[in-house]
């Protein structure tokens, strides 16, 4: 039986805080976990190609997760990244200290937790950046009415504590390039191999995105980077036990009637609907947590078995373009999405149609779930045009 979102993040909480107590008996032990390490003072090329495309893959995967996640980080790529080269940048000028990974995992799994807060009636921070702009003198997007000083400082707090925890997690991986580049006999050649590795963070980040495996599969991926990065069998086996609060923080609970796809380019979330008797009448689609299409049944056959399901008929915007164009046979829908223009092109007489669209996951959405079935029509040529 699956668990709820809920449940599942009671469960995580519940390991992160045992996994807590391990560590702080191991202290009290005199055995503490992410000690300083002893390692040879020569360069290790594979630590260093490691720890380069760990770099860049964590970036690229937190970077597009928390602009999904967090509104304001959407509107403001460029932070996340500026934030993500500071933690760096901040672990490059610590080389010389003991590895900051303890704190990393606590900012890790910290950032995960506050985001993914299960809130039964609002996300937690849907509305951060509406509040911050919430003063009077600030226009940066659409606010509330009148200025609201409580909500403002709460969600410049909470701003600043996602700051500081995205900060922590890439000091010990600047620690760790530095330390391997200082200790090259030839700083050129190690740059090369830095320069290879984070080639192969991207590339791998982009194979990851391409193949639209959910959040889950990149932040484990980070997490048993972590994990081999340490030199300890003992921390080695405390990250990878980790992955398990991870996966049930970050995963979705499959429903009947929902689904939640990562694409290339975003995060779809689509909701089938019924009539009361039961027939399909189409769904709902969200991208990045905000409404994007619905996916509309305006066929001849379902108008007539519900009446009052499809009022609007004529002057649905679908069908509206086709009552003051000109008649065509051939139509080009650029952006065709579900196929809702699509649809409509069909039952206006289009005898031959190209859809383009730029998302796969869109367009294999509409072709199994649109009602009216238009790209299994021998009239249209569908075009998937910006993905490999």
């Amino acid at each position: 039986m699956m668990i709820s979102r809920i449940e599942a993040f009671i469960l995580a909480t519940a390991a992160l805080v045992v996994a807590q107590l391990a560590v702080f008996l191991a202290k009290r032990r005199g055995k503490p976990f992410f000690a300083a390490n002893q390692s040879p003072q020569t360069l290790s090329v594979p630590r260093l190609l490691l720890a380069s495309a760990l770099t860049l893959f964590a970036e690229l995967a937190f970077i597009r997760w928390i602009s999904v996640e967090v509104r304001v980080f959407a509107y403001f790529k460029n932070l996340a990244l500026l934030l993500c080269f500071l933690g760096f940048g901040f672990g490059c000028a610590l080389a010389a200290r003991k590895g900051r990974w303890l704190p990393a995992m606590h900012a890790f799994l910290g950032l995960l937790l506050l985001v993914r807060i299960p809130w039964s009636n609002a996300r937690l921070l849907e509305g951060l950046s509406r509040n911050l702009g919430g003063a009077n003198d600030i226009g940066i997007w659409h606010t509330r009415a009148g200025a609201d000083w409580v909500s403002f400082f709460f969600a410049a707090i909470m701003a600043c504590c996602l700051f500081v925890l995205l900060i922590s997690i890439f000091v010990p991986l600047g620690q760790t390039v530095s330390q391997q580049m200082d200790r090259a006999a030839s700083a050129l050649s190690a740059y090369s191999w830095n320069l290879f590795g984070s080639v192969i963070g991207v590339v791998a980040f982009f194979l990851a995105s391409w193949q639209m495996f959910p959040p889950f599969v990149w932040m484990g991926l980070v997490l048993l980077g972590f994990a081999f990065l340490q030199e300890n069998r003992r921390d080695v086996t405390l990250v990878v036990a980790l992955l398990v609060p991870l996966v049930l923080i970050l995963r979705d609970p499959a429903q009947h009637d929902r689904e939640i796809l990562w694409t290339p380019y975003e995060e779809i979330e689509y909701n089938r609907q019924y009539t009361l008797a039961g027939d399909p009448s189409g769904g709902v689609m969200r991208v990045n947590h905000t409404f994007y299409q619905s996916i509309a049944n305006l066929s001849l056959e379902f108008a007539a078995r519900h009446p009052t399901v499809q009022k609007e008929g004529e002057d649905n915007p679908y069908n509206i373009p086709f009552r003051f164009a000109v008649h065509s046979p051939t139509v080009l829908i650029v952006g065709s999405g579900t196929g809702n223009d699509v649809a409509a092109a069909l039952r206006h007489g289009s005898s031959k149609i190209d859809a383009v669209e730029i998302d796969p996951a869109i367009l294999d959405l509409g072709k199994r779930e649109h009602p009216e079935h238009p790209y299994d029509s021998p009239h249209v040529a569908t075009h998937l045009e910006g993905c490999p």
